[in-house]
């Protein structure tokens, strides 16, 4: 819904977010702002992108969520590629490229974004 509200006030006249990163990367939360832990302990970014990164149970929490290189690429919205490297939205869905690709970086495969001409990077 963000990337279709973006749309429509930059076809109003409106400021275009293109280029403003902190906007793209507010929508990506896994492992920016966000990680997760299982029931058996382990961190990973999410629930879904089940890389193990420490476990909470011999880490530091805060440890492993500042410095593995994962969570730090993670808060880079220019790592991302594709269509979601220049989506707006950050609406992403790192397990699913990640399953399909090997890369969490890579693009969803099954996103239906189609950037125009006018609004691609």
């Amino acid at each position: 819904m963000r990337r279709v509200s973006l749309q429509r006030r930059h076809e109003a006249g409106g400021a275009h977010p293109r280029g403003q990163h902190a906007a793209h990367a507010a929508g990506v939360r896994d492992g920016n702002g966000v990680m997760f832990a299982s029931h058996s302990g382990d961190i990973c970014p999410s629930g879904f992108l089940e890389l193990r990164l420490g476990t909470v149970r011999r880490e530091n929490v805060v440890d492993v969520y500042r410095n593995p290189r994962l969570f730090l690429e993670l808060r880079q919205p220019d790592r991302f590629s594709g269509r979601c490297g220049g989506c707006t939205s950050g609406l992403r869905r790192l397990a699913r490229a990640y399953a399909a690709t090997g890369d969490p970086f890579a693009e969803d495969p099954l996103c239906t974004y189609r950037p125009s001409a006018t609004t691609s990077p």
